[in-house]
């Protein structure tokens, strides 16, 4: 008998960094949720972010269809990832299995994720704060990553998320620091992110920062970058003035 081959590669650094990068920069996901009726799943386009350890979230209306299937069962999947040129299924993309819990409006962790949306969606500013949009974590289970053809990954929470330690100063820390670093720092922004990423945006924007690395935004689309190594909260200013080519 013929032996079945397993389709599923054996996880690497660089599988986990692609499921990070993608995780990372996401604006837009396909929200799946199970309709309570009648069991069938229903799909919706969704605006997200990640928090600052990586994890993903959105911001909801309490009347959309979506909202109301999870007050009911939390349990989704979110698939992340564009197509560009070419063939879109040879493109990277990844389904996050979990399950999106709604936060109460005196969440401490809304102010965290209100902070970060707008970086990326800036636009959302005229509607963050109506009473019916409501903040929605979510709870990392597993992730399916297809990395393009013949590159499938089952990959666990671990793999996906940065460490959950020192996390709140982490946050306040980080979104300091982006405000001064585009006040302050726009040309270096604008020169190291143009180099980077090699795209002529007109505008850059930094949008994020932690452990890992850096988001920068053009208006669009969102790019990642990794430093080489984990680094402390009391030690990103410095590390990230480094990077932009700042004097320290």
């Amino acid at each position: 008998m013929e032996k079945k081959i397993d389709p599923i590669r054996e996880t690497t650094d660089e599988a986990c960094a692609l499921a990070r990068k993608l995780i990372r920069t996401v604006r837009f996901a396909s929200l799946a949720v199970l309709e309570p009726e009648t069991g069938y799943p229903i799909v919706s386009r969704v605006g997200v972010g990640s928090d600052v350890v990586g994890a993903p979230f959105m911001l909801a209306s309490s009347l959309s269809n979506h909202s109301q299937c999870l007050e009911q069962d939390q349990r989704v999947s979110l698939l992340i990832g564009e197509p560009g040129k070419g063939d879109p299924l040879a493109h990277p993309r990844l389904t996050v299995i979990g399950r999106f819990e709604r936060l109460s409006k005196g969440d401490p962790l809304c102010t965290e994720l209100r902070n970060r949306y707008l970086m990326r969606h800036p636009k959302a500013k005229l509607y963050v704060d109506f009473a019916d949009f409501d903040w929605y974590q979510l709870h990392v289970e597993r992730v399916n990553m297809n990395g393009g053809f013949g590159k499938a990954f089952l990959l666990t929470r671990e793999d996906v998320l940065s460490s959950e330690e020192g996390r709140e100063q982490l946050a306040a820390t980080a979104h300091d620091l982006v405000i001064r670093m585009n006040e302050r720092h726009a040309d270096e922004i604008g020169s190291f992110a143009s180099r980077t990423f090699k795209v002529g945006a007109s505008k850059w924007g930094l949008v994020s920062i932690d452990g890992e690395g850096a988001e920068f935004f053009d208006g669009e689309t969102v790019y990642r970058h990794f430093w080489d190594e984990v680094t402390p909260a009391g030690e990103l200013e410095k590390l990230v003035l480094q990077t932009l080519g700042c004097s320290v």
